[in-house]
């Protein structure tokens, strides 16, 4: 079966344990689906275009972060 056609003409045909079964696995799939993670890892690199100006010292701002002493 590799379409939606062909599963919806099977279905009717299908036993009760095997109705259940289908059912759990449609559920399990669905479940899967909705929980996966997304991450930016999961996207395609960007492309930006050239670097107008590199980042130098001045630019760091990660001390100055971590070393706020603003109350």
């Amino acid at each position: 079966m590799s379409t939606l056609a062909d599963i919806e003409m099977a279905v009717p045909h299908l036993a009760a344990d095997e109705l259940s079964h289908l059912e759990r696995l449609i559920h399990s799939l669905r479940t899967r689906r909705s929980r996966k993670q997304h991450s930016a890892l999961d996207l395609p690199p960007l492309q930006l275009g050239k670097v107008l100006k590199p980042l130098g010292a001045e630019d760091d701002l990660l001390e100055e972060m971590l070393n706020d002493h603003r109350d």
